[in-house]
């Protein structure tokens, strides 16, 4: 086979940003507030168009409640006293700054269900708010959490993004859909508190790039809330990964974090390259996965919301065998 040197072509580029998150006890919502802008700012700083912050950002909001909840009472805590300012604050932030912000997530209630939700903020926007589709053992029997049933596709201006939470990264279908719905930028916020963890994510995140010819973001929790149950501790290293072709890193990793340092992560990537190692890169994942009759049932609504979303959002069923 005779490997072809790349074309000219338009760029595509996108500045991301993860935020690799310290949790720490804080007195109230407002100093919640003030070290969630100051990463903002931070990006902001950066000039970056999409801004990250891990799994269950609003956790450290526990610290602010008398101790002594047990767990499912204080996640569902959480959702009744700060879903509110929570969302709010975000809010304001997109569009102060003028930044797409993916909000980790925050417990709320969805139809009067617990739900473990992302919450993706574009300026000038309402929020879209990506529910967790597969719960570990302790979303489900600890913080009696319940799965979601939709998977949510935004139209940005430099393309279609989406979000997998955490454990959701781990099944290949998910991603899968989202890249058949034209998801080229992928995003994951997490929490795991130990190496294992952090690897199972990290891996799966990889393949998810390589299988699909897209860019995965992650972002993930460190710190501690102290005697907090499931809380005191966490591991991450956050990164930006890629396939692995020429026109990208050797070994698909654009860059990471220290490891379990708080810290902010900054990428430069281009949607166009995937645009054109889809086409002829040394392998076709995305080409072929269209094309090999394997394809993904999935059972509940696939929303997609157009830009300039002044009409109504695209509902799509996955009905195919």
């Amino acid at each position: 086979m005779r490997f072809k040197a790349p074309t000219p072509f338009l760029s595509r580029p996108v500045r991301v940003c993860g935020i690799q998150y310290a949790l720490r006890p804080v007195a109230d919502f407002a100093a919640f507030a003030a070290q969630v802008e100051n990463y903002v700012d931070v990006g902001d700083d950066y000039d970056a168009d999409v801004i990250v912050f891990p799994e269950l950002l609003a956790v450290q909001l526990l610290s602010c409640l008398r101790p002594g909840f047990p767990p499912p009472e204080a996640m569902r805590e959480l959702a009744e006293r700060f879903t509110v300012d929570f969302e709010g604050l975000f809010l304001h932030l997109s569009q102060k700054y003028d930044r797409i912000l993916v909000a980790g997530t925050h417990p709320r209630f969805v139809d009067g269900k617990l739900q473990n939700v992302a919450s993706i903020f574009l300026p000038g926007h309402g929020p879209v708010h990506q529910p967790k589709l597969h719960l570990t053992p302790t979303e489900r029997n600890v913080w009696h959490f319940e799965p979601g049933q939709e998977i949510h596709i935004i139209d940005t201006d430099f393309g279609r993004m989406g979000v997998s939470i955490c454990y959701d990264v781990q099944f290949p279908e998910v991603a899968r859909i989202q890249a058949e719905q034209g998801v080229q930028l992928l995003v994951v916020p997490y929490l795991t508190d130990d190496r294992r963890g952090y690897s199972r994510v990290t891996t799966c995140a990889r393949a998810r790039a390589v299988e699909n010819q897209i860019y995965v973001v992650t972002a993930g929790m460190v710190g501690s809330l102290p005697l907090i149950t499931d809380l005191t501790a966490q591991y991450a290293q956050s990164g930006v990964y890629t396939p692995s072709d020429f026109p990208f890193p050797m070994d698909g990793i654009a860059t990471e974090a220290a490891p379990n340092s708080e810290m902010v992560l900054v990428g430069d990537i281009d949607l166009a390259i995937l645009d054109q190692t889809r086409a002829r890169g040394s392998v076709l994942n995305h080409q072929d996965a269209a094309q090999d009759g394997l394809h993904v049932t999935f059972d509940g609504r696939i929303h997609v919301h157009h830009l300039p979303w002044l009409k109504a959002d695209e509902d799509l069923t996955k009905s195919r065998a």
